[in-house]
């Protein structure tokens, strides 16, 4: 999940939509706030964002790759407790 920080002057819905276009070169045509997450050493400000074309995603600046994983297999990759909670935070909305 693309992510960073709320540079000066940017509120955090700007922040994700900056962070996601960087980061994966897709553009937002919508967001909803979905939760605040803190971790022992970060805040996490956490959008759904509903993108203009999804078939486009790829990898940019410090990103390896971009993948699309069906909800339900989430929980098998490795990845870390807080993109887990956010997962299930997701599909407690659907």
């Amino acid at each position: 999940m693309p992510g960073g920080k709320v540079e000066r002057g940017e509120t955090t819905a700007c922040a994700a939509m900056r962070e996601l276009q960087e980061e994966t070169g897709l553009g937002v045509d919508g967001l909803l706030y979905l939760m605040e997450l803190e971790t022992s050493s970060t805040r996490h400000h956490v959008f759904e964002a509903s993108v203009l074309n999804s078939d486009e995603a790829r990898p940019q600046n410090e990103i390896f790759d971009c993948m699309w994983f069906p909800l339900d297999s989430v929980q098998n990759l490795n990845t870390s407790d807080a993109t887990l909670k956010i997962v299930k935070a997701f599909q407690r909305r659907l």
